[in-house]
């Protein structure tokens, strides 16, 4: 213990020492208490000491293990996110394929709600984003595609935040690219559209969630003077549904609006969109989240039901989106997955929720 004494000069004058106890004493039992020091109150001392030792070895406690992880594997292209040991998410961005999407998504129960390259739509890859740019298909994987190129993932993180709610992060940086350049020396100065891609995971045990948030940050690339962002009804954030859902999965959104063409293709703007059904004769559900703050505000959401059953979040690019020389914008989308089929009110809140987060 270091002293506040200066050397060779003393605090205070010395005390006498105590008297010596007596022959056939126990010694502490009769000594003389401190002066100006009560026995009540040195006893208080010596209990907050304990307890600050107690406190102290606590802190110094190893922590439990984190119940979530993300590993990559950059020879496989492949990204997961396990829980518990259990697997919720496999990102895929291998340098052989187009675009790199969400291949797996797995609901708490361990139901995988995606399809990848079904033999119907081989272009169909789990939850992928995709549109098209200066009239170049980067939906469609046939003809001449554009190539979402992979460059790097320059961050990833798994931890228990302040909330206690398990969370998984990872960034991504994608070059999209004209099929000319896919193999360009420098293909930055060769990209239509630089995208700093998030995907942060979250799980909610209690409402059997897990929650999915999809950020773009994209930048005009810097030899284009003008882009063009284009597509079908259906481009934009798409989820193939599982192969069980086909022709019986049941469409609800936010505004209660009735789908009118079950057995072809809706599109209606709402805040939320979700998709119910049957996995192995139990209920899963998928729904779709878009912001008022993207470009167009809440999103349009395109549902199929036959032959297969699809879901989207787009922009209406039916009608064309201009972005001058080096100009930025940003898009945010939210995909939960349960275990469980929730109301209409359930997901009002939750969309709630989801719009009061920072963008």
């Amino acid at each position: 213990m270091s002293s506040n004494l200066q050397p060779g000069r003393d605090a205070s004058p010395r005390r006498p020492p105590p008297p010596a106890p007596q022959h056939g004493s126990r010694g502490d039992a009769t000594r003389t208490p401190r002066r100006g020091v009560p026995t009540k109150l040195r006893c208080l001392g010596r209990c907050v000491a304990a307890l600050l030792l107690v406190q102290s070895c606590v802190s110094f406690a190893a922590p439990p293990p984190c119940p979530i992880a993300v590993n990559s594997d950059i020879a496989q292209g492949t990204l997961e996110i396990r829980y518990k040991g259990r697997k919720l998410l496999v990102y895929a961005f291998a340098s052989s394929q187009l675009k790199p999407y969400v291949r797996e998504l797995y609901t708490l129960r361990g139901e995988n709600v995606t399809r990848d390259a079904p033999p119907d739509h081989p272009h169909h890859h789990g939850l992928m984003y995709a549109v098209w740019l200066n009239g170049i298909n980067f939906w469609e994987e046939k003809g001449a595609p554009g190539v979402e190129k992979h460059i790097e993932l320059p961050l990833q993180y798994a931890l228990v935040d302040t909330n206690r709610v398990p969370t998984a992060h990872f960034m991504e940086v994608i070059y999209w690219l004209p099929p000319t350049s896919h193999a360009a020396a420098d293909s930055r100065e060769a990209a239509l559209l630089i995208e700093q891609r998030s995907l942060t995971l979250r799980v909610d045990e209690t409402n059997q969630e897990v929650a999915l948030r999809w950020d773009g940050d994209f930048e005009v690339g810097p030899q284009v003077n003008k882009l063009t962002v284009s597509g079908p009804d259906y481009d934009g954030l798409g989820v193939r549904l599982p192969e069980s859902f086909n022709q019986v999965a049941v469409f609800q959104n936010s505004g209660g609006k009735p789908y009118t063409t079950m057995s072809t293709q809706n599109v209606i703007p709402a805040r939320w969109t979700s998709a119910a059904g049957l996995m192995n004769g139990r209920p899963v559900m998928v729904a779709m989240f878009g912001r008022a703050d993207n470009p167009r505000g809440d999103a349009q959401f395109f549902t199929m039901l036959e032959p297969f059953a699809y879901l989207s979040a787009t922009q209406g690019l039916k009608q064309p989106l201009e972005y001058a020389a080096g100009q930025k914008f940003a898009l945010s989308y939210l995909v939960t997955v349960y275990s469980r089929h929730q109301g209409k009110p359930f997901l009002n809140h939750r969309a709630d929720v989801w719009e009061k987060e920072r963008r």
